[in-house]
């Protein structure tokens, strides 16, 4: 299995800084030329993360013939999105997230389950069925712990440690990074796979590369939500092997080659672990 890449996710790369220095911001500025520090707030980080992200976006927006949006909505999917000429829309979600120590595993959030993907328009910009594909633009970084702090001069910029570190970006399609388990607990939000290396999300090394976006679909829009009763809990599943077994009860053959790309994904799992990929 080779890394999967298409044009869209090798024009957005092209464009994306390539040097940790110009993913460096040290905090905000007033018209004193007086710079506040931002601190480590994560939200914060991730939103100065997607105003660098937009310059590449724009300029492969314009390679493409695209139009590039941007929500006006914090809560509406998708952050950006390309508009192509016959108006078909390409999402993009910008996704941050630290490491919290060199070996532990970290991951993403794919957005929810039970909005758009159930009944198509909700929270979202236009259509689920508008969309022609939907993208992540992950950024991890490890956080400074010797951050400056409060107010500084702008003559004294160089001076100023930023509040992250170590940062290493991806552009990958979002059902060939999720995995099949939410991101947290008490809510319906997708989680992405987990590793301890960027490489899995680089190479879209999820189960459902190997299952196929119409699975992933099928998956996650019949996944218990939250807020279901134990009994409707028990009827469905919470992994693979339980989905698969779901679909078994309807389509024994269905099952079956299910079963057989599943099992391809575990073989590929077990190399990632043989990498050092996956740890």
């Amino acid at each position: 299995m080779q890394p999967y890449t298409d044009i869209i996710i090798s024009t957005i790369t092209k464009f994306l800084p390539k040097g940790e220095a110009e993913w460096e911001l040290v905090g905000f500025i007033n018209k004193k030329k007086e710079i506040y520090a931002f601190g480590s707030d994560s939200k914060i980080i991730g939103r100065l993360f997607e105003v660098i992200a937009f310059d590449a976006l724009e300029k492969s927006a314009k390679e493409l013939g695209f139009l590039l949006h941007e929500s006006d909505q914090q809560t509406v999917y998708p952050d950006f999105y390309f508009e192509k000429p016959d108006g078909r829309k390409i999402a993009i979600d910008i996704k941050t997230t630290y490491r919290r120590s060199k070996t532990a595993k970290y991951g993403f959030t794919g957005g929810s389950f039970t909005s758009f993907m159930r009944n198509g328009t909700k929270n979202i910009v236009g259509k689920y069925s508008d969309y022609d594909g939907h993208y992540i633009l992950g950024v991890v970084y490890t956080r400074e712990n010797e951050m400056s702090k409060g107010k500084i001069s702008l003559k004294d910029v160089e001076t100023i440690i930023p509040a992250y570190k170590n940062i290493e970006v991806f552009v990958q399609e979002k059902f060939r990074i999720c995995g099949d388990k939410k991101g947290s607990g008490n809510t319906d939000n997708i989680g992405t796979i987990k590793a301890n290396s960027i490489e899995p999300f680089v190479f879209g090394a999820g189960p459902f590369s190997f299952l196929g976006e119409d699975v992933f679909h099928d998956y996650w829009v019949n996944h218990p939500r939250y807020t279901d009763s134990i009994t409707a809990k028990a009827s469905l599943y919470n992994d693979i092997p339980g989905y698969i077994k779901w679909i078994q009860k309807k389509d024994n053959k269905r099952a079956s080659e299910l079963q057989s790309q599943y099992d391809e994904y575990l073989k590929f799992y077990d190399s990632m672990v043989q990498k050092e990929w996956i740890k």
